[in-house]
């Protein structure tokens, strides 16, 4: 199916979203992916991860599937976190 033109879903980045976007992004950086942000001697991938999604420069985006079949994509950088 194509993505919703009009998005339905919160702007808000779920708690589930979060752990597989630090994830995500943590395992590219532990792969040797340049970092976004100043690591100021940080070393851990986590960490460099968590500091990337506090700027938001992480360049992935999130696909939310919805009942009817459809989906919506967001970039990372549109939603808020908390």
């Amino acid at each position: 199916r194509e993505a919703n033109k009009e998005r339905i879903t919160t702007p808000y980045m779920t708690k589930y979203e979060r752990a597989r976007i630090l994830g995500t992004r943590a395992l590219q950086l532990s792969m040797n992916a340049p970092a976004l942000v100043n690591t100021e001697g940080e070393t851990d991938p986590l960490q460099i991860a968590i500091k990337e999604l506090a700027e938001k420069k992480i360049p992935l985006v999130i696909r939310r599937y919805l009942p009817d079949g459809s989906f919506e994509d967001w970039k990372v950088t549109e939603l808020e976190t908390y």
